[in-house]
């Protein structure tokens, strides 16, 4: 069986684990949502679950996309 290889850059792959290490982290250590009677407009939404579930989408789908790009059609 023949390996094909593709070139990334050393800083693109870099830029993706930073991404994905900060994404494991706020999973790791996100809450409940608080009860809507506390204000969240100075909080960090990626405390929470629904913060930190939608970073770690959009970080796959970033990562994703750049993998994809680096394919040869």
């Amino acid at each position: 069986m023949d390996s094909e290889m593709i070139l990334i850059s050393k800083p693109q792959v870099q830029q993706m684990l930073t991404l994905l290490y900060r994404a494991e982290g706020y999973c790791a250590n996100a809450t409940s949502t608080p009860p809507l009677t506390v204000p969240l407009a100075n909080e960090d939404p990626t405390q929470y679950y629904p913060g930190a579930s939608g970073y770690a989408g959009a970080t796959m789908r970033d990562v994703i996309q750049t993998l994809e790009s680096h394919l040869p059609q």
